[in-house]
């Protein structure tokens, strides 16, 4: 038997919704034959208001939210990628084109949407650095979210009350901060209204004909295709509309419905070919044992240990009280095989997911029943580390669509307890004081929730309170620590020792060497802080960075062979933080040689224009004037755009160099005379080191560009370039 929309449209009136008698598990009503007739206002207006009421209660819910900050993972997505500064066709080109952190981390995730919208709130409508424009979005998208949780509530429930009731018991529930207020949750949220709205959109083109079926077919493949370029998540939406079909389509022949299920291929199809094209071009990336220890473990082992995590998101849902933007390494051991309490909870999940199949599969005449328990499981498919094992192994992120089907069955629960317990005409309304009970709890709590997200100390503070046993909290809170100021270093290298205990027994080739630079930071900071000298911090973060140098330089030696067997080419890969974070520590212990020869090997990686930076202070250090020039020259050689460099050079001109024709002023400002002797000197020698570098590194394309850019278009000597030392 199929549910669908009454004749009123989505509408029902208020005597076959609010006060009807029939329990909320009763079977849908029959659909009407006919096209549903456009709704008439009247009709309309009770769901207007209901729906307004409960977008203006999660207005005042997340009206905090638009005061937090950058923090987690948003200034990687927003301020540090370039691609989103612009309007520009060729960053949309980028967009389509590259991984979703470009330039940051290299995860090769592919989401050309999520980053899209963040083009449209930096450039487009002028948000920049400035979060509360991002934060209104994400409301905004949750807000569409909302309402087709409703849609779908009066297709299942045939009763106002009770979808206005799971709709609050989702839209308010304090676990999909993560996805709401974090503004990178932004992909989740676009992940679901792709597949909420076109399970609708299907469902509607089921009762409509000709042009208007075709009309809803083509948005059900818009919207899909809109969720599955948001985040790859969106492709459970080709078994959430089946899965519709097996428990209210029963009276349709499945010949009718294959026109639906091939609007939403296009947008899958698509996807995995652009995503393809991507990967080709893209090295080979491994997920650290850090953020997901599954990796490291037995298939078995890994498995049970995922299961664990399943009743876990659950128990987050049933009791949001301790909530925590991470659960890195060790928050969620794994399996151990030594039956003690942790290895109880994963037999325990294991045992609670067979009995809510069974109770579905048993009760199968019970739709809506049967559709949100394998609703829960579908669409937490994708992030449940049981069929592929994903780049984290646990998130609260992960429940923002799931948790659709968790507030679904919980309204089912009240409402049939209410049934069960009050007199049949009071049913209803006990009902609703129940659920506006639940949702009034889970408003505070959301609220609550919202202040953690306000900044980085905020949040990683309450990160360490959830997550205690977690490197990747304990570090985070270090760092945050040690930039909010002198009074709060004492904090912020306890955090940083507590995350290095954690790390500490773990072999190479499972740890995490960005703890270890992390903690390093705090320690450099302590020692910078102090009036009498840090010697004895510095030296504490020069040899938490060497071992953190050990364990990145054997995950970069690993990863090569990858690329070898995998006929990927070089890696290009490594922990650059650490290099530079290594090179300053040893300037601060005075040992300018050796910042040199470690800020050359990272520049090597990745010539980001910090290097040449840091290099160009280690001459000065040194008191090589010319040194000094050449390694900001030699920066901008590999990024001739870095003008940050460009400025950092008139500097060292104006200050080494003052009087000479190496500096010439403008109405502009103040710029580089390339044609002075002086400066086409040190253009010459950068030019020579960087192709040099590039010969060691059997970079021989480059290397011959360099050269030739040199002599041709600089005039340097081709005898500097003839030999490769």
């Amino acid at each position: 038997m199929e549910v669908m929309p009454p004749k009123a449209g989505w509408s029902q009136s208020r005597k076959k919704t609010a006060e009807s008698s029939a329990p909320p598990s009763a079977p849908p009503a029959p659909p009407d034959s006919k096209s549903p007739a456009a709704p008439a206002w009247p009709a309309l207006r009770p769901h207007v208001w209901r729906v307004a009421g409960l977008w203006a209660l999660a207005l005042l819910v997340y009206s905090n939210s638009f005061r937090s900050g950058m923090v987690l993972d948003n200034a990687l997505a927003i301020l540090r990628d370039a691609r989103i500064h612009a309007a520009t066709a060729q960053n949309v080109g980028l967009i389509f084109s590259q991984e979703y952190w470009y330039g940051n981390v290299s995860t090769n995730l592919y989401r050309p949407l999520t980053t899209l919208s963040y083009l449209f709130n930096y450039s487009i409508l002028g948000n920049g650095a400035n979060p509360a424009g991002y934060h209104a979005i994400n409301l905004a998208i949750h807000a569409v979210n909302i309402l087709l949780v409703y849609l779908l509530g009066l297709l299942i429930f045939r009763r106002a009350g009770l979808a206005l009731g799971w709709a609050g018991l989702w839209g308010l529930h304090p676990v999909l901060t993560e996805s709401v207020t974090n503004i990178v949750g932004r992909a989740d949220e676009l992940a679901a209204f792709g597949v909420l709205a076109a399970l609708l959109c299907y469902v509607k083109s089921a009762t409509a004909g000709g042009p208007r079926k075709m009309a809803w077919l083509a948005a059900a493949a818009i919207v899909s295709a809109i969720g599955i370029f948001s985040k790859e998540s969106g492709v459970v939406v080709l078994a959430i509309v089946p899965l519709y079909d097996m428990a209210f389509g029963s009276g349709r022949p499945w010949r009718s419905r294959l026109a639906g299920y091939a609007a939403l291929l296009p947008g899958a199809v698509a996807f995995l070919y652009f995503r393809a094209a991507m990967l080709a071009a893209h090295p080979l990336t491994s997920v650290p044992f850090g953020d997901n220890p599954l990796e490291g473990a037995s298939f078995w082992t890994a498995r049970l240990t995922a299961v664990k995590v399943i009743g876990k998101l659950l128990a987050l849902f049933l009791w949001p009280a301790a909530l925590s933007c991470d659960y890195s390494y060790n928050q969620i051991p794994l399996f151990s095989w030594r039956l003690d309490w942790e290895d109880a909870q994963a037999l325990l999940a294991l045992l609670g997911c067979a009995a809510a199949l069974a109770i579905a599969i048993r009760f199968r005449r019970h739709a809506a029943l049967f559709f949100f328990v394998a609703f829960w499981f579908l669409a937490l498919a994708p992030t449940a580390n049981i069929f592929i094992l994903i780049g984290s192994i646990m998130a609260e992120r992960f429940l923002y669509l799931p948790s659709v089907a968790l507030a679904g069955c919980l309204a089912l629960g009240i409402g049939a307890l209410a049934h069960r317990f009050t007199a049949s005409p009071a049913a209803g309304k006990a009902a609703g004081i129940a659920i506006g009970a639940v949702c009034l709890a889970y408003s505070v709590r959301t609220f609550v929730r919202n202040a953690d997200w306000h900044d980085e100390v905020s949040l990683w503070s309450s990160a360490v309170r959830s997550s205690p046993a977690s490197f990747k909290a304990h570090a985070s809170l270090g760092i945050a620590l040690a930039g909010a100021g002198p009074a709060n270093l004492d904090r912020s290298v306890h955090e940083a020792d507590l995350a290095i205990d954690i790390l500490r027994n773990l072999p190479d080739e499972l740890n995490n060497c960005v703890g270890y630079q992390q903690a390093a930071l705090c320690y450099r900071t302590k020692g910078a802080s102090l009036p009498e000298g840090g010697q004895y911090w510095f030296e504490k973060a020069r040899d938490t960075l060497l071992r953190g140098l050990e364990i990145d330089r054997e995950a970069q030696e690993r990863a090569r062979a990858i690329h070898l067997a995998e006929n990927k080419g070089r890696y290009p890969g490594g922990q650059i933080s650490l290099y530079l974070e290594l090179g300053a520590v040893y300037l601060q212990l005075s040992q300018p040689k050796l910042a040199l020869d470690i800020l050359a090997e990272g520049r090597a990686i990745n010539p980001k224009p910090e290097f040449s930076e840091e290099m160009a202070r280690a001459y000065r250090q040194m008191g090589d004037r010319d040194g000094t020039a050449i390694a900001l020259m030699e920066g901008l050689v590999l990024k001739p755009e870095a003008t940050e460099l460009a400025a950092s050079l008139v500097k060292v001109y104006q200050e080494f160099h003052a009087g000479s024709c190496a500096v010439g002023t403008s109405a502009s400002g103040s710029s580089i005379d390339l044609a002075c002797p002086l400066v086409h000197g040190h253009l010459c020698a950068a030019s020579r080191n960087v192709a040099l570098d590039y010969r060691r590194r059997d970079l021989r394309q480059k290397a011959t560009a360099t050269a030739n850019t040199a002599i041709t278009e600089f005039g340097c000597p081709a005898s500097l370039f003839d030999s490769p030392e």
